[in-house]
């Protein structure tokens, strides 16, 4: 009807229209013009209903309409950023996975024995010497080695991609940015001839490894429950550093180990003690029988054991342990899971 009206009347002339819609066609516009001579404003969503005031919108949004909109806003971009967030966790544990098994490969072709670069030639350091050099000889004494060139060896025999050593999943909650990138290869050799990520290693690994260059790395006949790899070590990366203990923080939270409570049930308590990465909620961990678990708390090695610190004789001391700090750390016995890396 309103697009019958709507058509001017001299385009109506020759037609043939049924009566009672002529009807309605004048009825209706008679109206509209009666209306439009009481209160012309009324057409355009307007009142003045009174004079000298400026004149307000009939209809509008409301404050309750404004508040609902934000609302639910709020509520898609959270549901958004929970979605992206459990896509990207899959990616890391698959990556982790991936992992896990070429180490189990390389135990197998190996017999039983885990990547460990350098055997015993060269000293841990924040680089490996002549990384770049497919030639390179490891008879130097004062060469320097990378606990990621350990691993960096699934690159060269077991045929694994750098991608493989990163986990991309972003904090939501602590707001850490991950820093770590994939390897690019930039030499004018075949990624297989070299012996490390890069000049700066840690730039270019996610995870950390059974230390490797001391009395006790990881090997096939490891205890089941010893941790072998995981998410980095909480006590030597940069992201954390230390803050007031008062502000109860986990973002940036890495403070004195006196400091984590297992027997707290204050949930951020234990959870001083876990990697950066995942919100710091927990960790992938790979463990001697091969299987991997996300862990919500670091006291899970053998015996209760904490596999980011050196261990002690009693629980409550394998539970917290040493800070790995120094320049010099080591497991402290076979089943003591120390999983560093490069600083």
């Amino acid at each position: 009807m309103l697009a019958y009206l709507a058509v001017p009347a001299k385009h109506m002339q020759g037609r043939k229209t049924k009566p009672y819609l002529r009807i309605c066609r004048v009825f209706l516009t008679k109206q509209m013009l009666a209306a439009t001579r009481e209160n012309p404003a009324e057409l355009r969503g307007y009142s003045t209903e009174k004079k000298g005031k400026n004149m307000k919108h009939k209809k509008g949004i409301t404050q309750t309409d404004a508040i609902v909109t934000i609302l639910v806003i709020i509520a898609v971009v959270v549901t958004v950023l929970v979605i992206l967030s459990f896509q990207m966790r899959p990616t890391c544990e698959k990556n982790f996975q991936g992992l896990a098994n070429a180490l189990m490969v390389y135990a197998f072709d190996y017999r039983d024995e885990f990547p460990v670069q350098g055997a015993g030639t060269h000293t841990w350091g924040p680089t490996t010497t002549d990384w770049d050099d497919p030639a390179k000889g490891w008879t130097d004494p004062n060469g320097t080695m990378t606990i990621a060139s350990s691993l960096y060896l699934l690159v060269r025999e077991a045929d694994v991609g750098p991608k493989s050593f990163i986990c991309r999943q972003r904090n939501r909650r602590t707001k850490l940015k991950i820093r770590e990138t994939p390897f690019e290869n930039t030499t004018p050799y075949d990624i297989t001839e070299l012996w490390d990520f890069g000049p700066t290693p840690t730039d270019h690994l996610s995870y950390s490894y059974q230390f490797p260059y001391g009395k006790h790395p990881a090997t096939g006949t490891t205890a089941p429950g010893n941790a072998i790899m995981a998410d980095r070590n909480p006590w030597t990366d940069s992201l954390l550093t230390a803050s007031d203990i008062k502000k109860e923080k986990l973002s940036t939270f890495m403070d004195r180990i006196s400091l984590i409570d297992f027997t707290s049930t204050t949930i951020w308590h234990q959870q001083i003690g876990n990697s950066a990465a995942h919100d710091r909620i927990g960790q992938n961990v790979l463990f001697g029988d091969g299987h991997v678990t996300l862990e919500k708390r670091p006291d899970v090695g053998t015996k209760y054991d904490n596999i980011y610190t050196i261990g002690g004789d009693t629980e409550s001391q394998r539970r917290t342990g040493t800070a790995p700090t120094s320049k010099k750390i080591d497991a402290a016995n076979p089943e003591d899971s120390l999983l560093m890396n490069d600083r």
